[in-house]
C-alpha cells in the first residue's frame, strides 16, 4: 500500500457529493498491482490494498478504467497485462495513477482515450518498460508522460490535444508511431531520444523540440507544420522523407549544432518560417516555394542547401555573419520577395544564369555580402536505400547513388531492438568520382541468435573523412532455430488451480500445437503461445487426475515435452 500525501494540513473537498477528508495531509487511496502476466479485467491479474473506508466506493476485482468518485485508484504493472478493447475516458474520475515497472509491459489492443474530468492521470514508465497501443491514442488532458532510457511508447496513431498535454522521449528512450502523429494547441513533445513516426501533423499549433546530445526524429511521410513550431537545438536531428510544408504560419527553428534534412518539396506561405542561427544546418532535397510574407533567415555561421530551385512570389530570405545558402538550381523572386545578405553573407547559386540578377530591386547586399554564381558539391546524391531478407536468415541491404564526388567508401552500421546503439558491422569500397549511377550491396549474416527489429544505416565517408549517414531502415528478424527454444511450465508441481507455460529462451512466431496427457485421457490445443494457451491449460490442469502429466508441444515441426506434477 502507498501514501499519498499533500501539502495541505487540512482540507475538506466536495467532489460530485462526497466528502474526501484530508487528514493530518494523509490521502486516502486504493492500489492495484500486478500479480502475474494476463488480461486487465481478469481479477487474477490483479492484487489490491486499500486504506479507503467501506463507503468511499472501493473499486473490487480489477482496476477500473474509469470512475466518477469515491476511493484514489492507482496501478502498478510489472507483469505483461493486455487490455482488449477500446479504453475510451481513461484515467477520469479518481484514477489517479499508472505506474510501469522496469519488467512491465501494457499493451492496449485498441484505442486508448485519455479525457473527461476529475483527477489528471499520472501515467509513469520505468527503464525497460514498455507500453503498447495498437490503436488510436489521443491524450485530451493535461497528462505529462515520460519515456526514460531503455523504455519504448508504440502507438499505431497519436493524438496530442490541446490542453496541455506534454511527452517527453529522454535520451535512450523510444517512442515509435506506426502511422499518423498529429499536434494540437498546446500539446508539446520533447524528443530527447528516438522518435519515428509515418507522418507529422501540426493541426492548430502545438510544439516539438528535439534536441540534447542524441534527439533524432524521423518522419517517413510528410511534415505539416501548420501554426505549430518545430524547434531544434543541440545536436538534434529531424530526417523528413516526405514532403514539408509550414503551412500559413508555422515555424522551424534550428541552432547550435543540429540538423534538419527534408528530403522532399518545402513550401511555406503567409507567415511561414524558417530561422536558422548558431552553426546549425538545414537542407532541402527538393524544390523550395515561398509566397506570402514567408521567411527564411540564417544568422551567425548557419548553413543551408536547397537542392533544386527556389521561387519567392513574396516574402523574404535574410543572411547575415559568416552565414551560406547553396541553391542547386535556380532562384527566381517576383512580387514583394525580398533578398538581404549582410556581414560577410554569401548566396551561392548553380543556375544563376537564369535567376534573379544581383542588381534588381528584390536583392539588397551589405557588407561584403555575395550573390552569384557557384554550385556546391555534395559528396554523394543518394537515389535509394532497401533492405530485405534473403535465405539463410540474412538481410540484404542494397542502396544506390546518382552522383559521387570524392566518395571513399561506406561504413553499414546496424542497431538491434532500436536506433540508439549503431556499431559498424562492415565497409565497401566507394566509386569515387562519378557522374553515372552506382549500385552497392552488402549481406549481413551475423544475425544467428537474434530476433526483433534491427535497423540499419548507411556511413558514408569521404576522402577527407568527413562523413553523413544515410535513412534508418528496419526489418524484423525472426530466428526459429530449435535449439534456441525452451519452455518453461509454473508452477510444478501444481496444485491443479492455476498452469501457465512461458519461453525461457528462444523466439516463437506464429501458431504451436499443443498435447495434455494425464493417467486418465488427453486433450489436444492449437493457437499462438499467450492468453489463449495458458486458459486451456488451466482447465486441463483442473481436469486431470493427481499424479504425472505430460506437456507436449509441436513448433516448426520440434517437439518439446514437459512432465508436470499434480498434487
Amino acid at each position: 500500500m502507498k501514501t499519498f500525501f499533500h501539502s495541505t494540513p487540512t482540507l475538506v473537498n466536495l467532489f460530485t457529493g462526497m466528502l474526501v477528508f484530508f487528514v493530518f495531509g494523509q490521502v486516502t487511496a486504493q492500489e492495484f498491482t500486478s500479480s502475474t502476466d494476463g488480461n486487465w479485467n481478469v481479477n487474477a491479474t490483479w492484487n489490491s490494498v486499500t486504506s479507503c473506508g467501506a463507503n468511499q466506493n472501493i473499486s473490487t476485482g480489477y482496476p477500473p478504467i474509469t470512475k466518477s468518485w469515491g476511493c484514489l485508484v492507482a496501478v502498478s504493472i510489472n507483469h505483461e497485462v493486455v487490455f482488449d478493447g477500446n479504453a475510451q475516458g481513461f484515467g477520469s474520475g479518481t484514477f489517479s495513477k499508472i505506474e510501469l515497472g522496469s519488467n512491465g509491459k501494457l499493451e492496449f489492443k485498441g484505442d486508448l482515450i485519455i479525457n473527461g474530468g476529475g483527477s489528471v492521470p499520472e501515467i509513469v514508465l520505468a527503464e525497460g518498460s514498455e507500453l503498447v497501443v495498437t490503436g488510436r491514442f489521443d491524450i485530451d488532458r493535461k497528462v505529462n508522460i515520460v519515456i526514460p532510457n531503455n523504455a519504448k511508447l508504440t502507438i499505431n496513431e497519436l493524438v496530442i490535444g490541446d490542453n496541455q498535454p506534454t511527452i517527453t522521449v529522454e535520451e535512450g528512450g523510444i517512442l515509435e508511431v506506426l502511422e499518423t502523429t498529429t499536434l494540437k494547441n498546446k500539446a508539446t513533445l520533447n524528443v530527447y531520444g528516438d522518435f519515428e513516426t509515418n507522418a507529422m501533423n501540426f493541426t492548430s499549433g502545438g510544439t516539438v523540440n528535439v534536441g540534447s546530445e542524441n534527439g533524432q526524429a524521423v518522419v517517413n511521410g510528410d511534415l505539416f507544420i501548420q501554426n505549430g513550431t518545430l524547434n531544434l537545438d543541440g545536436k538534434g536531428s529531424i530526417l523528413v522523407e516526405g514532403q514539408t510544408s509550414t503551412g500559413n504560419s508555422g515555424s522551424i527553428g534550428l541552432k547550435d549544432s543540429s540538423s534538419g534534412r527534408f528530403t522532399g518539396d518545402v513550401t511555406m506561405g503567409n507567415g511561414g518560417s524558417l530561422l536558422a542561427q548558431n552553426s546549425a544546418e538545414f537542407t532541402f532535397g527538393g524544390n523550395l516555394s515561398k509566397r506570402g510574407g514567408a521567411m527564411i533567415v540564417l544568422k551567425n555561421f548557419a548553413k543551408g542547401i536547397i537542392t533544386k530551385d527556389v521561387t519567392m512570389t513574396n516574402g523574404t530570405i535574410d543572411l547575415s555573419n559568416n552565414t551560406e545558402l547553396f541553391v542547386g538550381g535556380k532562384l527566381n523572386a517576383s512580387n514583394g520577395a525580398s533578398i538581404k545578405g549582410s556581414n560577410n553573407a554569401g548566396y551561392f547559386i548553380c543556375d544563376y544564369p537564369n535567376s534573379t540578377k544581383e542588381d534588381t530591386d528584390f536583392v539588397s547586399l551589405k557588407n561584403n555580402s555575395f550573390y552569384g554564381p557557384g554550385c556546391f558539391t555534395l559528396p554523394v546524391v543518394w537515389k535509394s536505400f532497401t533492405v530485405s531478407p534473403v535465405e539463410n536468415k540474412q538481410n540484404q541491404l542494397v542502396w544506390e547513388t546518382s552522383k559521387e564526388n570524392g566518395s571513399s567508401h561506406y561504413e553499414i552500421e546496424r542497431s538491434i531492438g532500436g536506433v540508439q546503439d549503431f556499431e559498424t558491422i562492415g565497409e565497401v569500397a566507394a566509386a569515387g568520382w562519378t557522374n553515372t549511377g552506382s549500385r552497392y550491396t552488402f549481406q549481413d549474416r551475423a544475425l544467428k541468435g537474434v530476433h526483433g527489429m534491427v535497423y540499419y544505416r548507411i556511413r558514408q565517408v569521404d576522402f577527407t573523412q568527413s562523413s553523413a549517414v544515410s535513412e534508418v531502415k528496419s526489418v524484423k528478424v525472426v530466428n526459429q532455430s530449435p535449439d534456441l527454444i525452451q519452455w518453461t511450465a509454473y508452477p510444478n508441481p501444481s496444485d491443479g488451480s492455476n498452469l501457465q507455460v512461458k519461453l525461457s529462451s528462444g523466439y516463437v512466431s506464429g501458431a504451436v500445437s499443443a498435447r495434455f496427457s494425464h493417467a486418465t485421457g488427453s486433450t489436444s490445443f492449437e493457437g499462438e503461445v499467450g492468453m489463449g494457451l495458458d486458459q486451456w491449460l488451466q482447465e486441463m490442469i483442473q481436469k486431470a487426475s493427481k499424479g504425472v502429466c505430460v506437456l507436449e508441444l509441436v513448433y516448426e515441426e520440434q517437439v518439446y515435452r514437459i512432465k508436470i506434477l499434480k498434487v
